[in-house]
């Protein structure tokens, strides 16, 4: 038997995992924010000093509203996606620990753009990070979907979403980063968009006559 068939004989609970993943996620969304700092002022200064100074955070306040929605709305879906399945396998963990790799690392480059938001380099490393999350996501998606998929839900919807994910997000992700080096505004726009892209639940695949949603 080969390694890649054992890791789908070797079983691992399900709810150990996500409770898990559910912690890594409100870990980061707490790092995001913590780059968010009080500007520095003397206490006799005047509004408008506030205000300016308010005006320079600017850049870190939008790296933060974007990477802490992407985030949630990964989050959402990888709760979607274990709803969907019936059980987990070590293949299926080591896929969600390279998500959750990518997760944790999102603090950083969010920072390195709010700092410097005018250099494509920075602009483009925040991009290709999320384009290689959603990627594994979509990457758990499929391997969790082909192999453990609830019967309550419709097989053939499901696999044609998987492959319209599979491309679709990352691959708009990709663009947006390597745009910045056009423009860093075309990219910071594509970013704020791309994450509506994931409002829809997953469960909109769910047989008409499986009875209520999740």
């Amino acid at each position: 038997m080969s390694i890649f068939n054992k890791f789908s004989q070797w079983q691992f609970s399900k709810d150990r995992l996500e409770f898990f993943s559910d912690a890594v996620f409100a870990i980061v969304v707490t790092l995001l924010v913590l780059e968010l700092k009080v500007p520095r002022l003397p206490h006799d200064c005047t509004t408008q000093e506030i205000i300016n100074s308010l005006r320079d955070i600017v850049p870190k306040f939008y790296s933060w509203v974007i990477s802490f929605f992407f985030v949630m709305l990964i989050w959402l879906h990888h709760h979607q996606i274990f709803l969907m399945t019936t059980k987990s396998d070590y293949g299926m963990m080591w896929i969600n620990i390279i998500l959750l790799f990518f997760i944790s690392f999102l603090p950083f480059p969010t920072a390195l753009m709010g700092e410097y938001p005018h250099q494509p380099l920075n602009v483009t490393i925040w991009g290709v990070t999320v384009c290689l999350t959603t990627l594994v996501l979509n990457w758990l998606y499929y391997y969790n979907t082909h192999n453990y998929l609830s019967d309550t839900y419709d097989r053939n919807s499901v696999k044609k979403n998987v492959r319209l994910s599979l491309f679709a997000v990352p691959l708009i992700y990709l663009v947006a980063a390597l745009l910045a080096w056009v423009s860093v505004y075309i990219s910071y726009i594509i970013y704020l968009i791309v994450p509506f892209l994931y409002i829809l639940p997953l469960d909109k695949e769910k047989k008409a006559d499986s009875g209520t949603h999740h």
